[in-house]
């Protein structure tokens, strides 16, 4: 099974999320698969700003954040040069299938809906691990 030879532990993730509980969440769960290396940002703002020290490996975003929501963070992110290969996974409550293609349109490379569970959120890193060029099985 690939989930059982992804390593999570060196993959450097950024989780964007105005909701302290989902961050926390989505967080526990992570580090609960191995991983050891989770940062947080409660805006696309702040997440800019840790961006620019050092680009995170995977992105998990928010869609419904204010001031500056989850498909502007993306759409300026893919303008970056260091921000169009870095796989961003949406986390949104939308669950239409019209917002799943605006989301991917825009350069998303997945899509969860909340609420999900903890194997969703699994398959969806190592559909984005497995896609990217960096190895980390």
């Amino acid at each position: 099974m690939l989930e059982n030879r992804i390593d999570l532990s060196e993959i450097e993730f950024l989780l964007i999320e105005d909701n302290a509980f989902m961050r926390r969440l989505l967080s526990e769960v992570l580090r609960a698969f191995g991983a050891r290396k989770v940062l947080e940002a409660d805006s696309a703002e702040k997440a800019f700003l840790q961006m620019q020290l050092r680009m995170p490996d995977i992105i998990f975003c928010d869609w419904m954040m204010s001031p500056m929501d989850g498909l502007e963070f993306l759409r300026r992110l893919r303008a970056m040069p260091g921000g169009r290969h870095t796989p961003v996974i949406m986390v949104t409550g939308h669950a239409t299938s019209d917002h799943v293609a605006t989301a991917l349109g825009e350069g998303a490379d997945s899509y969860i809906v909340k609420p999900f569970n903890p194997a969703t959120l699994m398959e969806h890193i190592v559909k984005v691990v497995t896609a990217t060029e960096v190895n980390y099985i």
